[in-house]
């Protein structure tokens, strides 16, 4: 053993060091301690959060957006873009809307309460499946129309399908609390479907801007010469 061991060791012996403590049982209460637990509401709103902006983004792009409005479904709705809209002839809305009632009868018969604005409306239909039609203006060129279409525990059934060109635009929006979409520019083609799914062809019309979302078991859609605020303004003044 060399000097300079010969002093460690020496000095080590007369060292005084504290025992060590016992660590061992906080080792093993924290191991047995349950992991806290995360918030998954937070986690959930967060994934939310992500998948609409991904959305948006996606939205955002001309090649992405045509792709995306091809398996787009919304409140009853199915949109689908297309290269060019089928030539159309005017509908009769008198005929398509369904039978005209009056509010009261529509209450009764339609197994739901429907909404209404503070204006009265110019008349009221009830057509296939128990949608509510408010018309505002005359059947020529309405100025407005609000259908609802009672939705309660419906899932993958679809009563309207929309063509869409590139000249026709779809913007999502938040409707009283709930998702939407506005689409607005172009006309865009209307057409009802059957309870097989099958196009209903003499509904087929050419629609203007419509803001359309689904609330409380109800799918609504409100259509007109509307800019997207004033759609929004209009649905939360449903009463």
């Amino acid at each position: 053993m060399i000097e300079l061991e010969r002093a460690l060791v020496d000095l080590g012996r007369r060292l005084e060091v504290p025992e060590p403590p016992d660590l061992a049982p906080a080792v093993l209460a924290r191991l047995e301690r349950p992991a806290p637990r995360r918030p998954v509401r937070r986690l959930a709103l967060a994934v939310a959060l992500v998948l609409a902006a991904a959305l948006l983004a996606a939205l955002a792009i001309p090649e992405a957006r045509s792709a995306l409005l091809r398996v787009l479904r919304l409140g009853g709705e199915q949109i689908v873009r297309v290269d060019e809209l089928p030539p159309v002839e005017a509908a009769d809305l008198e005929t398509t809307l369904g039978e005209r009632v009056t509010l009261e009868e529509a209450r009764a018969r339609a197994g739901f309460e429907p909404r209404v604005l503070d204006e009265p409306p110019t008349g009221v239909y009830l057509g296939d499946r128990g949608t509510v039609w408010l018309l505002y203006g005359d059947t020529a060129r309405p100025r407005l129309l609000v259908a609802q279409t009672p939705r309660y525990g419906v899932v993958d059934e679809f009563f309207v399908k929309k063509l869409l060109t590139a000249g026709s635009s779809v913007e999502p929006v938040t409707v009283r609390g709930s998702p939407g979409l506005f689409v607005s520019g172009e006309p865009h083609l209307v057409v009802l479907l059957d309870e097989t799914g099958a196009p209903v062809e003499e509904t087929a019309r050419l629609a203007r801007d419509v803001l359309v979302w689904e609330e409380g078991g109800v799918a609504y859609r409100l259509e007109g010469d509307l800019t997207v605020e004033t759609a929004l303004e209009l649905a939360r003044e449903l009463r």
